[in-house]
């Protein structure tokens, strides 16, 4: 009898450590899902404080482009958020488009660079509809971009021209490019 006794004694230790262990389990995961939810908040937060200070680059510089980063470095099949604005200072709508322009390249090496693209593979993804954004007069826009560096990119240092087009002229109009910044991009080998 003794014998039943002291098995019954360790199976109720035995499901009081599975209970126990179950509702650690269960706290610990409550805990990670918060904290997680937090860090997202977080993002949010961040990304509307550099929407919000593009914005406002626009309107206190009085710009028509705000491009926040002069010189972006990223290693080869790396990807980076770049935020640029665009206030539209005419007296009408400004039907535009965005887009890059690669200038020059220097390879890592030091040795003669030249001209390269950034279509194929494609470097920059954006939302732009097919016939381009619209904005009203007096009016400023922050738009979100995807920089992404092909695997296969040679490690250096690559100038591009980004360019806010006026889609309303045409492109032999001097006016068609509204407004246009160079900047840098270093990918590291």
């Amino acid at each position: 009898m003794l014998n039943k006794r002291a098995s019954l004694e360790i199976s109720i230790q035995a499901i009081v450590i599975v209970v126990l262990a179950m509702t650690l389990l269960g706290l610990g995961l409550g805990f990670i899902r918060g904290l997680f939810g937090k860090v997202g908040e977080i993002g949010g937060d961040v990304t509307d404080q550099v929407k919000n200070k593009v914005l406002e680059d626009l309107i206190s510089g009085d710009k028509k482009v705000a491009f926040p980063k002069t010189q972006i470095e990223l290693g080869k099949g790396e990807s980076t958020i770049l935020t640029v604005g665009v206030r539209n200072k005419k007296d009408s709508t400004l039907s535009y488009k965005l887009r890059f322009t690669p200038v020059s390249f220097i390879p890592a090496s030091g040795t003669q660079g030249g001209t390269f693209q950034i279509e194929n593979p494609q470097w920059f993804q954006t939302a732009q509809p097919p016939n381009g954004y619209k904005l009203a007069s007096a009016e400023a826009d922050v738009k979100n971009l995807r920089l992404k560096i092909p695997t296969a990119t040679p490690a250096g240092s690559y100038v591009l021209n980004f360019e806010v087009t006026d889609e309303s002229v045409g492109v032999a109009d001097p006016d068609y490019i509204y407004a246009q910044k160079d900047f840098f991009i270093v990918v590291k080998g």
